[in-house]
């Protein structure tokens, strides 16, 4: 028999300025898509078009950090270049004992601030401000084991553990 973790939930995370400064709660953040670069490719003997992606190249990358309310340091981390880090407690259940465990997943961002919206002023509310980031490096690691690292300033783009531009450097 197969054991397998399945994946359940998100226990809970936080966002961090850095490796250690926890810059405030955010109740949700949506990762970026990765899409690549493309270009149409359609030639003679071909029954159509295709859109052929450009390995290890990809459109801008955007993430928006929403917070519940203003705070003492929203708008320094919206100055700050340091790297957002999220970092998460995932529940999983092992298929052949049934025991649930908990697994880390730690998201690291670099990038520059696009926008900053401070929000609203509601009696008795929150103000759900945020802070857009332009993504230049995203790693996503579950487990301790880097699953997707991609660094657009020094051409890194490493899939599943695989260096889907190693190639392409050593031939350049």
């Amino acid at each position: 028999m197969h054991i397998y973790e399945l994946p359940d939930k998100v226990n809970n995370f936080n966002v961090y300025d850095g490796k250690t400064r926890l810059i405030g709660v955010s109740a949700e953040v949506t990762i970026p898509s990765f899409e690549p670069l493309t270009d149409t490719l359609n030639v003679a003997g071909m029954a159509g078009e295709i859109e052929s992606e450009v390995i290890g190249s990809f459109g801008s990358m955007k993430i928006e950090i929403p917070f519940e309310n203003l705070h003492d340091n929203f708008f320094t981390f919206a100055a700050s270049t340091n790297p957002v880090i999220l970092r998460g407690s995932m529940e999983v259940f092992n298929t052949q004992t049934q025991a649930k465990d908990s697994k880390p997943i730690v998201i690291t961002i670099k990038g520059r601030t696009l926008a900053i919206k401070p929000g609203v002023l509601k009696k008795g509310g929150k103000g759900q401000p945020s802070i857009t980031k332009e993504i230049t490096y995203i790693k996503i690691t579950i487990n301790n084991v880097a699953q997707v690292e991609l660094d657009k300033l020094n051409s890194i783009f490493i899939l599943g553990g695989v260096d889907l531009l190693e190639k392409i450097k050593s031939q350049i």
